[in-house]
């Protein structure tokens, strides 16, 4: 089966929809046998969490960090498929360079509404069983242990924000992001306008 992740402890995974079609990058938190993933309104993966029989959550080590930067960003706003190469098919789709990874099934889904400073949204809590886990946990990304996701996951809320919000998610995203990493570069660039 491979080791699992931490209990209790939020990674950052990428998880594939509508059989390999859709990906989005997600905290994933482990609580026994269940993994728990939160997806914000306005997104593919919102409404495919919502219908979706079976999906899967990939865990990513350090080395395959850049996979992030297409998870969040490719296909933000449209349907264009964020990874086509990168996907294996079988048992279930899932991302050929993931560390593990897991199929899960939901079991409990809840609506929350929420107002932050960005505005009032959704956010749907999916509680999923884990059907199989190939890999290990072992060297993949916890949440906050990585400035250069934590500047990635910046710019995606800057992306969604407006006036003084926006700014300020951009200059934290700036100064999180390190110009001589991949995924750090990546978010200098396409902040270079701002």
């Amino acid at each position: 089966m491979g080791e699992l992740p931490e209990e209790g402890t939020a990674y950052e995974t990428i998880v594939i929809t509508d059989s390999g079609r859709n990906a989005a990058a997600l905290s994933a938190v482990r609580h026994g046998g269940y993994l728990h993933l939160r997806s914000f309104s306005g997104s593919n993966t919102f409404e495919n969490m919502k219908r979706m029989e079976r999906f899967s959550v990939n865990y990513i080590s350090h080395e395959n960090r850049m996979l992030f930067v297409d998870a969040a960003l490719k296909g933000w706003g449209n349907d264009e498929r964020e990874f086509s190469d990168e996907i294996e098919p079988e048992p279930f789709p899932h991302l050929r360079d993931a560390s593990s990874w897991a199929v899960c099934i939901p079991e409990s889904i809840r609506i929350e509404s929420v107002s932050d400073e960005i505005g009032e949204t959704e956010v749907l809590h999916v509680e999923a069983k884990i059907l199989m886990w190939e890999g290990s946990a072992s060297g993949t990304i916890m949440v906050g242990e990585d400035r250069n996701i934590m500047a990635l996951v910046a710019y995606t809320r800057y992306l969604i924000s407006e006036g003084e919000v926006r700014e300020r998610f951009g200059r934290m995203a700036m100064g999180l992001a390190d110009e001589k990493d991949h995924v750090g570069r990546e978010v200098l660039d396409r902040l270079k306008d701002f």
